[in-house]
């Protein structure tokens, strides 16, 4: 069975700037040690990370995070730390973040933009949240980020080794689809098994944070205690999603349609694309009237967001503000071509993450837009009005 560590740490000594630092260095450690760590353990591949610490500087330690992943790309697969290189880092080939609020000192409202960057890229967030108060951490980033795929770092336990507020973590946060967890150094069996009940073995991870974790102790890692007392534990289907299938399908979701907000150079690619469908369908958008209006909202960069399907925009969805909470939904457009393969409701379920009290307005021989709000929860106000019908959603 194919495995992979979803939380590796790599570092050196020479990249901590303060020399009266309280860091422990006998957690740094070199990519060759993993290698040989992870060849002793018939580990496959990780996901390595940076030192996550304030005094640790960051550009060098990210610097050697890609070093490493270019000399093992075949077994190495790169995460950052946020910095101000943070956009460029993503668009070299870092395939994810790594956030420690607690060693970073890191406020979140500080990061609105980052954590949106890193949403809009459609990559994954390990998060090592602070101490107390966890759920709500994770909750103040989705209110920036709602998209965003957070995998809660060590399950969010209290103690090392302990399962301490594990099972609350989960039992909370079991209704973002797109929060996960990984299980280092929780150590606990029963509560890791309990966080899958509750959860959904899909949505945990297999880690270790190697260094970390034991060397705290005074312990030497081993591998194999630990992937033994899993596997005696899981079916082999469930082995399958912690120890490889769920971080393999957070990785390679840009593979995919993935939705992210829309940006000024994709002005020309949505009109494109209102452009090329039907002039009933340009007539149910009223598109002839709001042409100008919607090019001067997309290079705003405010309220509307695209499908995305290897680089091209195969889909469009423009949302407005409206009084007591509301969004409106204004309009939602997919390819002709890429009708009736999900995109729509890729579209329809980010901005339903974004806004949980939606409204919508729908000619009423429009019957495909009807059908569609009908499936997503959206009630008509007026089903047997003539020409405009009105929608409300009331989402959680």
């Amino acid at each position: 069975m194919r495995i992979i560590d979803a939380h590796m740490h790599i570092g050196l000594q020479s990249f901590c700037d303060n020399e009266n630092s309280e860091f422990q260095y006998d957690l740094c450690s070199t990519y060759d040690e993993i290698i040989e760590l992870m060849d002793a353990s018939d580990v496959d591949m990780a996901i390595i990370l940076p030192i996550p610490h304030k005094d640790f500087n960051t550009v060098k330690a990210n610097s050697y995070v890609f070093e490493a992943y270019q000399k093992h790309s075949d077994r190495l697969i790169p995460f950052c730390r946020i910095d101000e290189h943070l956009k460029e880092n993503i668009e070299k080939g870092f395939r994810g973040v790594k956030l420690h609020l607690l060693y970073e000192e890191v406020d979140i409202k500080n990061i609105k933009k980052e954590l949106q960057q890193i949403e809009d890229a459609n990559i994954p967030l390990i998060l090592h949240a602070k101490f107390a108060n966890k759920v709500k951490q994770v909750e103040q980033i989705l209110k920036y980020a709602p998209n965003l795929n957070i995998i809660l770092a060590h399950m969010g336990r209290g103690h090392l080794y302990t399962g301490e507020q594990t099972i609350d973590n989960a039992l909370a946060l079991k209704k973002y689809p797109n929060v996960y967890m990984d299980l280092s150094t929780v150590g606990d069996l029963p509560s890791i098994i309990n966080v899958c009940e509750i959860l959904g073995y899909d949505r945990v991870i297999y880690a270790s944070d190697y260094p970390f974790g034991k060397n705290c102790l005074g312990e030497k890692y081993r591998y194999t205690d630990e992937l033994n007392a899993l596997k005696q534990n899981l079916s082999r289907e469930q082995s399958e999603l912690i120890f490889h299938e769920n971080i393999e399908r957070l990785l390679e979701v840009k593979n995919d349609v993935y939705v992210r907000r829309a940006k000024k150079a994709d002005v020309d690619s949505v009109m494109d694309m209102f452009n090329s469908i039907s002039s009933e369908d340009q007539k149910f958008l009223a598109y002839g009237n709001k042409a100008s209006l919607i090019r001067q909202i997309i290079r705003s960069e405010r309220h509307c967001y695209v499908a995305v399907y290897e680089n091209r925009v195969v889909g469009f969805l423009r949302e407005s503000g409206r009084p007591e909470g509301y969004s409106l939904l204004e309009e939602i457009l997919v390819l002709p071509e890429y009708r009736g393969k999900g995109v729509a409701t890729k579209l329809i379920s980010h901005y339903h993450r974004a806004f949980h009290k939606n409204m919508a307005k729908t000619n009423a021989s429009n019957h495909k837009m009807i059908n569609m709000l009908s499936k997503n929860g959206y009630v008509a106000e007026n089903p047997d009005a003539p020409r405009i019908i009105n929608w409300v959603r009331n989402g959680e």
